[in-house]
């Protein structure tokens, strides 16, 4: 007997399952640094190599965040979702047109203002994934200047996390050009962003 299941008791399980993996995480980093201590987990000394190349990625990483931010602001998509009506939804209606947006398969119902505002808001939030690189090469490079197990896993776990979200981001961005070529803006109707 197969069990049907509402959107909202899956999104509800989802955040129990992400609430629950962000509290074992922040268990264990807490549980690594007390008995670190005394295991000499913490203490590093790196070699030459690896200090220099640590701070060279540290600035790099650096560098790129600043730069994003800067190029962000400068052409407008820092800006570009401010006037938008989506700031008037819900985060679960948001979720909802981001999920039609991503099947490319609106709901009868729906109005394609908000739709093609929502494609627009993904592919231009996929931009700032870049700065989300940079905090990653940062990390990478505080990683080697520490040159310890717990630094070593923590920049594990932050790039695993990092390429996962600039993936979703830019597969997300494509979808949405997809929906926009599909769903073309009528002539003379403007819309709602």
């Amino acid at each position: 007997m197969e069990m049907v299941t509402s959107p909202q008791s899956r999104s509800r399980r989802r955040l129990m399952l992400v609430v629950l993996l962000s509290v074992l995480a922040a268990a264990v980093i807490v549980g690594a640094v007390v008995v670190g201590r005394d295991t000499g987990i913490l203490d590093g000394d790196p070699p030459a190599w690896a200090s220099t190349l640590g701070g060279v990625l540290q600035l790099a990483g650096l560098a790129l965040t600043i730069a994003t931010i800067v190029w962000l602001v400068r052409s407008g998509r820092f800006r570009a979702d401010r006037g938008s009506s989506l700031r008037r939804l819900s985060p679960l209606d948001i979720r909802s047109l981001q999920q039609q947006v991503r099947r490319g398969a609106p709901q009868d119902d729906a109005d394609f203002g908000l739709l093609r505002a929502t494609a627009q808001m993904m592919i231009n939030q996929s931009w700032y994934s870049l700065m989300l690189v940079g905090f990653v090469i940062t990390s990478f490079g505080q990683a080697l200047l520490k040159f310890t197990p717990l630094f070593a896993g923590l920049f594990a776990a932050l790039a695993a996390l990092g390429v996962g979200a600039v993936a979703f981001a830019f597969r997300d961005a494509r979808l949405a050009k997809a929906f926009l070529r599909a769903h073309p803006a009528p002539e003379g109707q403007d819309s709602h962003d």
